[in-house]
């Protein structure tokens, strides 16, 4: 594999860590936050909190991957 070890194939946590504050947020929780607070508002659930926290447990494998990853549509549930 050519280019070495700063041929950047994927964020490490390394770089995480050395990240501002802002820019660790943006790319770590904000995208997730984000689409959970979209689908809160669509869905206004009465225990809020709880279906946050269940959204966030359900969808963080997706965002995981690496903050590069755009999330995948939210799927209509209109029941």
């Amino acid at each position: 594999m050519e280019g070495g070890p700063d041929s950047q194939p994927k964020k490490s946590r390394v770089d995480l860590g050395s990240l501002p504050t802002r820019q660790y947020l943006d790319q770590t929780v904000v995208p997730i936050l984000m689409q959970a607070l979209s689908h809160l508002a669509k869905e206004r659930p009465p225990e809020p909190i709880s279906a946050l926290a269940a959204y966030l447990l359900k969808h963080k494998a997706t965002y995981e991957q690496g903050p590069e990853n755009s999330p995948p549509p939210e799927p209509e549930n209109k029941s």
